[in-house]
């Protein structure tokens, strides 16, 4: 009977000491330069992958390693799924959805041509303000 004792403390205590799933860290939801910063927790190396559905039939990893961040640029239009596990993990153990829309073409054109604006004007300033000889 006292042989059982640890053997079945141990089997109760065995949950807790298993590593905790990797989770990203408050992930956006939305881009609109088409860049990103996933960050997560992790225990040890995961791996991350990057989707264009929610099916994740296009996946492909992106990063695999000890790290607990990635950086992810030059995302089109469209919408984006991650997810992350421990490497060597069957499971999935942490998904996100990320929204990419870029600022639109007449909005950056306008800002273009704003500071083009300001740029004559300050050239005007400085050439009537110059001294006279």
């Amino acid at each position: 009977m006292r042989s059982l004792l640890p053997a079945s403390l141990l089997l109760l205590l065995l949950p807790l000491v298993v590593l905790a799933e990797p989770r990203f860290d408050d992930p956006p939801t939305d881009s609109r330069d088409g860049g990103l910063t996933l960050e997560w927790n992790a225990e040890g190396p995961v791996e991350l992958e990057q989707a264009s559905g929610p099916d994740f039939d296009d996946a492909r990893v992106i990063y695999r390693g000890g790290d607990t961040s990635s950086v992810v640029s030059g995302l089109p239009d469209g919408e984006y799924r991650f997810r992350l596990r421990a490497d060597g993990a069957d499971d999935w153990a942490d998904e996100a959805r990320i929204d990419v829309a870029h600022h639109s073409l007449a909005r950056a054109f306008g800002f273009f041509a704003l500071g083009g604006v300001v740029f004559l004007v300050l050239i005007v300033a400085i050439l009537r303000g110059r001294p006279r000889d």
